[in-house]
């Protein structure tokens, strides 16, 4: 606990500390995090969309399964 602690700390301090780094971030940057990051996101999403019925079914099988243990631990 004491570790955690003082490791919380001396983070907290490095980040409050922190001087001008005079750096450059070239203004295309975000272009290029953009190109990046949305064919993973588009991907993901094309992947739930081809699956979605799977996906809710499966869903719908872990509650319904709930419900069938249920009633059949009363029926006995």
């Amino acid at each position: 606990m004491v570790f955690i602690y003082s490791l919380s700390i001396s983070i907290l301090i490095s980040l409050l500390a922190v001087h001008s780094a005079y750096a450059y971030i070239d203004p295309n940057t975000g272009g290029f995090f953009f190109q990046s990051v949305a064919p993973f996101v588009y991907g993901i999403l094309g992947v739930i969309v081809v699956f979605w019925k799977r996906i809710t079914g499966f869903v719908k099988g872990l509650f319904a399964r709930k419900k069938d243990e249920d009633t059949s631990t009363r029926d006995e």
